[in-house]
């Protein structure tokens, strides 16, 4: 069996203030620190062999407390960087102009083909994730394993760990609070935590679960 915790990095400086990020690079918000800590207390008593992170500095300040406690280095990988939003990035959802709200719309309309300008699209995503998630799969038998990445990048990761289809991984929602386990051992099992509580299932955009 292998087990994979899955965590989206604490809330960043401009997850607070409604700022799309891609490859930016903020720092996190004192709640996000707090979420940092929050991810140390459902892990400290997991036997994790590995953490993995991406090179951006909110996933890597989101694992540095689970790391210096259980005494693993970070493993920092670009493969796991957060989709490049380009042109976008820095951007106010409440602030764009004309332009840049149509690349947004035409970007939602179709996020595994469309380009923003500079800025790569879920396929490009799933593309450099797909290797490395042989790896681990491959590398990490019989171990227990902690990623810590971002929205666009975990949501792809988990679709294919789960092998669903791009509607399906559309829908899948990790809050910034949200740590997701995959376990694989013939049958894929998914929970889970939030609020203090595991659950089984994945959080899915309109709130219901897959079991």
């Amino acid at each position: 069996m292998i087990k994979i915790y899955i965590a989206r990095h604490g809330e960043t400086t401009w997850n607070a203030e409604g700022r799309i990020q891609g490859r930016s690079d903020p720092v996190l918000s004192p709640k996000g620190y707090s979420q940092s800590l929050a991810l140390l207390e459902q892990l400290k008593g997991q036997p994790l062999s590995v953490i993995y992170t991406s090179t951006l500095q909110r996933s890597i300040l989101t694992a540095q407390p689970v790391a210096e406690h259980l005494g693993l280095s970070i493993q920092r990988r670009h493969e796991l960087d957060e989709i490049a939003f380009g042109i976008l990035e820095g951007k106010h959802f409440l602030e764009f102009d004309e332009g840049v709200r149509k690349q947004w719309e035409l970007f939602k309309e179709n996020r595994f083909t469309y380009h923003i300008p500079e800025a790569e699209n879920y396929t490009d995503v799933t593309c450099r994730i797909k290797p490395f998630t042989d790896r681990i799969l491959r590398n990490h038998k019989g171990q227990e394993i902690l990623i810590v990445g971002h929205r666009v990048v975990n949501q792809m990761l988990i679709g294919i760990l789960l092998e669903y289809p791009p509607e399906d991984v559309l829908k899948i929602q990790q809050p910034n609070d949200c740590l997701y386990l995959i376990q694989r051992n013939g049958v894929t099992k998914v929970f889970h935590y939030i609020d203090g509580e595991i659950r089984e299932g994945l959080l899915l955009e309109s709130h219901a679960r897959i079991l």
